[in-house]
């Protein structure tokens, strides 16, 4: 007699289905209750229920039952604290076993079908065919119409062809969205533009070959606006009209006349990546080399490990892909004479000038490259500024705009509340994936949210496939998700902010799920930015635009969302502004006295930055504070403003260094004074936030959210797994003695310091992660955590330097190795 044994982990117990002479369906069920021992999980109790009858046993007869069994298969799915339980229970006893994938519907009824890729989807998991068509069936006698025999043998024949129940129950849905009354406006295409053919311009006949035979309106109205001429331009086009091309048909064609390299700054990591991937496929047919520099990233990769290990990194290339940051850094460490001949800047996103975090850097950067290269021909690119004309005089280019649209745009404004909208997002992308353009491609879709929490929430729950995409992720998944979109293999992208910001993903239709970035309405800009997104030329015959907007939504007092929606619908683009920041002029003008070191040159510069004020001021103001020295006309950095200006510090962050520093304080302590690491959330915020019957902020360093859930009479209402890592979390992060404890900063401080020794212990930043959820029930985006490793690094760098030069030699000694032990 052959005996399996099938174990269903459900919460607080498992079931054992036993599975005799090739059966499917289990002879009975054993209830297994497990207890925790010093060697770890045992059985504790155990009922076998045979039909009606329930017999008590010997919990040792459980595992002689287990013994017993030529295989036991441990199923997929379950309460996974009861998986890992049992799991760790055959472990000690030295019972081996494989995990395997059934359906949930059958082995909750005591019946073993094993499922795979090939079975039906059913609310983000797999079922077997029999009762994915029972299930229909059940749906369909639930139904309001009732359905002919013909229409339900076609839903169980679209069922058994699409492997989708999901997709089959949308069409019981008796809503049907009418998508003439949701429309709010169309957005035509553009209109007549006399298009220039490649064959007929004055260029090197290698870029000729790879570019396509007709240029598009705006690239047209580039040329005759001198492109070819080196005249400097500003070209404002909304998305998807070809402006990058724009950039590269300048840049290339400067290489190959042997007037200098090609610099292309982006404002993010991720569309620097993507751009270099490009540019790298795509003219490395011609012999050209590509660059990417987006400053250090040294944390937890090894020599050549993964795909970022492979990109060239060398300044001595033809095209350079960077970010705002890693040029400017490149600047400031002196890497200005090693950069050589540059012949093109092309300067994508280029309204984040009026940022209030990065604008006066990408200012101050712009003003010093104009100077370096005067003769370099300069690109800037931008969809949505309000006043081009005045940014163009103040760069120094010529305007080139272009406000028509390449496709029509189709613009839908629905009302309705979080169970609506994740219907109709369903709904929409479904819909939109199903359908196929004159060119051959299918419609994708991109959802924007306004967390990065959200983004797994939508993701996970849609019934069609779909990634959640944010800053929080790992590059290669990132990259994954991408390289998905871009082929067609993931219908839907859930993200934030982070698309809008250039990142190219060919999608038909964008969907606002809210109106909200963090906890800020969008801005106009924001917005024309996102439904920009929606309509590829090359892809598509027409975009389409879905606002959801939830009427009682607000702000705190302000207004409603519904009223946001409209206001953003028919809103333009304000007037571009840049402030006069005197923090912002005195980092700018410390790091132009690094490259020149001339009084009269800094004073140049400055005056070429949009937010320049009066140098002298601001040259006194750093001589004042020890960052610079003066000697009549020149000017140059003493050590604390060198350090400052290479690093990307403040006058704050600097003044924190030297007095850790002079205090005697360890460098682990002086770097909790400059940054902590706030990005940590609940596993279970949802979970838990039921369990209290509150809201609860999934961010654990938020508002109350500490005091929240690890108050006597919270943690007596939760689970005793859940309850015991929030208790450990309170005993190794909130035992100070502050008057305002947990609001006092040290938790934050405890947690970070946390993080470091975790990473000295040799830990990578996944493992880090997996620590802290199985301790303390905490997650961190792995990106985040690298960010905050890489930011320590540098800052312990900034106090080696700085400790040496003030002869703290100790303090410069355990800096290096606690910066040694962190980069790994």
């Amino acid at each position: 007699m052959s005996l399996v044994i099938l174990i269903r982990p459900i919460r607080s117990a498992v079931e054992l289905l036993p599975l005799k002479n090739g059966s499917n369906t289990a002879s009975f069920i054993g209830n297994l209750v497990l207890r925790q021992t010093p060697k770890g999980p045992r059985p504790f109790k155990f009922r076998v229920i045979d039909g009606k009858t329930e017999d008590r046993r010997p919990p040792t007869q459980a595992v002689e039952l287990l013994r017993m069994a030529d295989l036991i298969l441990v199923a997929g799915h379950g309460d996974a604290a009861a998986k890992k339980e049992i799991i760790e229970m055959l472990d000690g006893y030295q019972l081996g076993y494989e995990q395997a994938q059934v359906c949930r519907l059958c082995i909750s009824q005591g019946r073993y079908t094993p499922v795979d890729s090939g079975s039906v989807r059913f609310r983000g998991e797999l079922i077997c065919e029999n009762c994915a068509l029972s299930e229909l069936h059940r749906e369909i006698q639930l139904c309001s119409k009732r359905m002919a025999e013909e229409s339900i043998e076609r839903l169980f024949a679209q069922l058994l062809r699409t492997r989708d129940l999901d997709r089959m129950l949308v069409l019981l849905d008796p809503k049907k969205m009418d998508r003439e009354l949701t429309l709010f406006d169309r957005v035509r295409a553009s209109g007549s533009i006399t298009l220039v053919k490649v064959h007929d311009l004055k260029l090197d006949k290698r870029l000729k070959s790879i570019l396509p035979k007709t240029l598009l309106p705006v690239q047209s109205i580039s040329i005759g606006a001198g492109l070819l001429d080196r005249k400097n331009q500003l070209v404002v086009s909304v998305t998807a009209t070809g402006k990058t091309l724009i950039g590269e048909i300048g840049g290339v064609s400067n290489i190959l006349a042997g007037r200098g390299k090609m610099l292309f700054l982006v404002p993010l990591v991720a569309l620097a990546n993507q751009k270099y991937d490009q540019f790298t496929i795509k003219y490395s047919t011609l012999g050209l080399t590509t660059a990417l520099k987006v400053g250090q990233s040294r944390i937890g990769k090894g020599k050549g490990k993964g795909k970022q290990g492979k990109m060239r990194t060398s300044i001595d290339s033809d095209i350079i892909v960077g970010t705002y940051e890693g040029i400017d850094h490149l600047l400031r460490s002196g890497g200005a004479k090693r950069l050589g001949g540059v012949g093109t800047v092309i300067i994508d996103e280029v309204h984040m000038i009026e940022d209030p975090e990065r604008g006066p850097r990408l200012d101050g950067l712009i003003a010093r490259l104009r100077y370096l290269y005067p003769q370099c021909q300069f690109i800037y690119l931008s969809a949505t500024v309000g006043n081009p004309g005045w940014l163009a005089d103040g760069l120094g280019s010529e305007l080139v705009e272009y406000e028509e649209r390449p496709v029509p745009l189709e613009r839908h404004l629905l009302f309705g509340g979080p169970s609506e909208k994740l219907r109709l997002i369903n709904q929409l992308a479904k819909e939109e994936y199903n359908r196929k353009s004159s060119k051959g491609f299918r419609g994708q879709t991109i959802v924007f949210t306004n967390s990065r929490r959200n983004c797994h929430k939508l993701s996970d729950a849609l019934q069609i496939r779909a990634a959640a995409y944010h800053g929080g992720l790992p590059y290669s998944e990132r990259r994954r998700i991408e390289e998905g979109f871009a082929n067609g293999r993931i219908p839907v992208v859930v993200t934030t902010a982070a698309l809008a910001a250039g990142v190219d993903f060919p999608a038909s239709q964008v969907i606002f799920e809210g109106l909200t970035m963090g906890i800020e309405w969008l801005t106009q800009g924001e917005f024309l930015q996102m439904q920009g997104r929606a309509g590829r030329p090359d892809y598509h015959d027409r975009g389409i635009v879905v606002v959801m907007a939830e009427p009682d939504k607000r702000l705190g007092h302000g207004e409603s969302e519904d009223h946001v929606a409209f206001r953003l619908l028919k809103g333009e683009v304000p007037p571009l502004t840049v402030g006069v920041d005197e923090d912002a002029g005195l980092e700018q003008v410390l790091a132009s006295a690094i490259i020149w070191g001339q009084r009269d040159i800094i004073r140049t510069v400055d005056s070429m930055r949009l937010g320049g004020t009066d140098t002298d001021q601001l040259i006194g103001e750093l001589l004042g504070r020890g960052y610079l020295k003066v000697s009549g006309q020149r000017v140059s950095p003493t050590l604390a403003g060198r350090i400052m200006s290479t690093y990307f510090m403040n006058h704050d962050q600097l003044s924190i260094i030297k007095d850790g520093i002079n205090s005697g304080l360890e460098p682990i302590d002086i770097l909790s004074g400059l940054d902590v690491f706030d990005q940590a959330f609940f596993t279970g915020a949802d979970r838990i936030s039921a369990s209290l019957n509150v809201r609860l902020p999934s961010r654990v360093f938020q508002g109350g959210a500490m005091e929240m859930a690890l108050s006597g009479d919270s943690l007596a209402k939760l689970d005793s797994t859940t309850a015991r890592k929030l208790m450990n979390f309170a005993a190794d992060f909130l035992t100070c003695t502050c008057k305002d404890s947990p609001y006092c900063g040290c938790p934050e401080r405890k947690f970070s310091r946390k993080l470091l020794d975790m990473r000295c212990e040799g830990m990578k930043p996944d493992k880090m992660i997996d620590a802290l959820t199985q301790q303390y029930g905490i997650f961190a985006y792995p990106a985040d955590v690298l960010e905050y490793l890489e930011t320590s690094a540098r800052h312990l760098e900034a106090i080696q330097k700085l400790a040496k030069g003030q002869g703290k030699l100790e303090v410069a000694e355990e800096a290096g190795k606690l910066f040694r032990c962190i980069v790994g």
